[in-house]
């Protein structure tokens, strides 16, 4: 199941239900305001997430051993959505999960980042999209024929995908230690990634041809990336933990949320006690001094 939620409904409920529900915010993005599709698939071979956003952004992600190295785990996330990317609020700019050292342990695995690489494209409003490698901090070549560009981002500027490992993103339990991704996204700090790294929206994962201004002579990258992380030797893809989240946008703008079986419920229900808590503080305020409320 997938639950998905924009800003938009996020700062409605603040501005309802005012500062009480401030610290509500995370949680909200875990539920969903309209229904949208989704799920986590074991083969044996491969674990494969999927989700869709009520708005229409899906995404997946699909995780394997290398056929090369099983010391290796490579992750090919892809912007699946099926209209053509038209606003950068709809590009796929983020991913998290998290892969265990043991099936009994909450413990993550000692992933490190081997490798990232995409096909880039200058995105252009009024003509086909160019085809270009870039490598970082801001060299732009356009070979023939195209050639995939290393999307590793380590410093300053690089601006293309960066890796974190440690983080603690509360959606799930164990929450989800490893990201990957090309914007700030400081909405889920301290979950985000650095801005000087990997700043703006640029690299961002789209579909279709550019048409619209706003995303018109950026560099971006075409339809999915691979990513590849040593450290997985001696484990396996049951490790893999049956949860991810998707960032959509600069924000992110929408989250797409991969729940293992029952953090969708405990979600909703936490959410309706915040929101009991939250009309009964608007109440008391609007009880005159002196007159016992009846909540």
């Amino acid at each position: 199941m997938v639950t998905s939620i924009s800003l938009f409904a996020i700062i409605t409920f603040l501005k309802r239900f005012g500062f009480a529900a401030v610290a509500l915010a995370p949680a909200l993005a875990l539920l969903s305001t309209a229904p949208s599709h989704g799920g986590v698939i074991y083969t044996g071979s491969s674990v494969v997430f999927s989700g869709t956003a009520a708005g229409g952004q899906a995404a997946r992600a699909t995780f394997t051993v290398s056929a090369s190295n099983s010391n290796v785990l490579e992750l090919f996330l892809e912007n699946t959505s099926l209209s053509p990317t038209m606003s950068p609020a709809e590009l796929l700019t983020s991913v998290y999960f998290n892969v265990l050292s043991g099936t009994t342990t909450g413990t993550p695995a000692p992933l490190t980042y081997q490798n990232a690489t995409g096909q880039v494209y200058l995105a252009m409003k009024n003509m086909p999209d160019r085809p270009a490698s870039y490598v970082p901090p801001n060299t732009v070549t356009y070979p023939n024929p195209p050639q995939p560009s290393n999307l590793q981002a380590f410093n300053p500027g690089d601006d293309t995908w960066q890796f974190k490992s440690g983080l603690s993103l509360v959606t799930s339990s164990p929450p989800l230690a490893f990201g990957v991704g090309t914007v700030g996204n400081s909405t889920l700090a301290p979950n985000n990634f650095n801005g000087n790294i990997v700043d703006g929206f640029d690299f961002g994962i789209y579909v279709g041809d550019v048409t619209t201004q706003s995303l018109d002579t950026t560099l971006l990258v075409k339809n999915s990336a691979l990513f590849e992380f040593a450290g997985f030797g001696g484990f396996n893809l049951s490790q893999v933990t049956p949860h991810g989240v998707f960032g959509f946008g600069t924000s992110p703008d929408v989250i797409v949320s991969v729940p293992e079986p029952g953090t969708l419920s405990l979600a909703a229900g936490g959410l309706l006690a915040a929101l009991t808590t939250a009309r009964r503080l608007r109440h008391r305020r609007k009880t005159p001094r002196g007159q016992v409320s009846a909540a």
